[in-house]
């Protein structure tokens, strides 16, 4: 991802050839500021960058009679970051301003950062979605090329990311569209046509929630926090919605053996009169109709435990306890991560 900074930019150092004897300091600006030798700093990680020109070139040099030259210019920078975002909305990131020679190697320049206070920051300095934790200098390191060895400089931020819109915006309401998912549990399951929009309505919103954060976020290869939220919300919906597939198979299953039972009440009292006939006869027990007859009971018996009603009093209190279960596993395992 990038990021936008704005910045006066300012670099000392010491040419001899500027030496003169006078005691006051020499100040060049605009195009006279482009006759002074300067230092070919450029940044590694820019995208774009703007020398800010209103009213006049924001560029001035002073050079002191010892020879000290100091360079201030004010600059806008896009730059990227790297950023992982596998715990995002509850990341933190290191985002990096690098600084370094383009043509001079370590023989010829060295960077090294002011010893006091080299980084100054507005105070209360407000960032969209983040929080500015710290910032720190580096200037030991070495740029290792085929062309030698060059020096940078480095400027680390330490970056929060501000969670609170995220609550508002997705995890309240993907939690109350789970909520409202429930209510189909107590709602008849006779009803159809109000059990199946409810359950399409909030698997449809649930659904559409999750493609407008995606569109905010850059493409990655891996699982996000966040993504792992919505999935298992549209899992809950869906399942909702899955309940009531069972919860009316049973009903069916339920009405069918209603109406075998007291089918089978009225064949099996035709029955045994003919059955006792036929004993008195032949002193013979029908028994392979007998078996024929309790076949039905059988194939159904498992089922009678299960119905409608039951599912949906199940689904209530399971359904619940699996989404505290989820909560109590997902935000402690993101949250405790500390920000370096």
């Amino acid at each position: 991802m990038d990021y936008v900074i704005t910045m006066f930019f300012r670099q000392e150092w010491h040419d001899p050839r500027l030496e003169f004897n006078d005691t006051d300091e020499i100040t060049m600006k605009g195009d006279d500021a482009s006759k002074v030798w300067v230092p070919d700093v450029f940044f590694p990680r820019e995208k774009n960058s703007r020398l800010h020109d209103a009213t006049i070139s924001n560029r001035v040099i002073w050079i002191k009679p010892t020879g000290h030259v100091m360079l201030s210019m004010r600059i806008s920078l896009t730059l990227a970051c790297d950023m992982e975002l596998q715990h995002f909305p509850m990341d933190c990131q290191i985002c990096s301003l690098n600084i370094e020679s383009y043509g001079y190697n370590t023989k010829e320049l060295m960077f090294r950062w002011r010893k006091d206070n080299p980084l100054n920051m507005e105070p209360n300095m407000a960032i969209p979605r983040f929080i500015l934790d710290n910032a720190t200098t580096n200037d030991s390191c070495i740029k290792t090329f085929i062309t030698g060895n060059f020096s940078c400089a480095k400027v680390h931020f330490y970056l929060s990311r501000q969670m609170q819109s995220y609550v508002l915006q997705v995890y309240i309401p993907s939690v109350l569209l789970v909520v409202i998912s429930w209510l189909s549990f107590w709602i008849d399951a006779r009803a159809a046509p109000a059990r199946v929009a409810l359950g399409i309505t909030t698997v449809l919103t649930v659904t559409t929630m999750t493609a407008g954060i995606q569109e905010t976020l850059p493409a990655v290869t891996y699982a996000k926090a966040i993504d792992i939220w919505m999935a298992m919300c549209l899992c809950f919906v869906f399942l909702c919605l899955f309940e009531y597939a069972l919860a009316n198979y049973f009903l069916v299953v339920e009405t069918n053996l209603n109406k075998n039972g007291s089918m089978l009440e009225g064949n099996t009292n035709s029955f045994e009169l003919q059955s006792c006939q036929q004993t008195i006869s032949n002193n013979q027990e029908p028994k392979s109709s007998k078996t024929e007859i309790n076949e039905p009971h059988l194939r159904f018996r498992w089922m009678r435990h299960i119905t409608a009603r039951n599912l949906d009093y199940s689904a209530r209190i399971v359904f619940p306890l699996l989404f505290v279960i989820f909560n109590l596993l997902y935000w402690p395992t993101y949250l405790s991560k500390e920000c370096p």
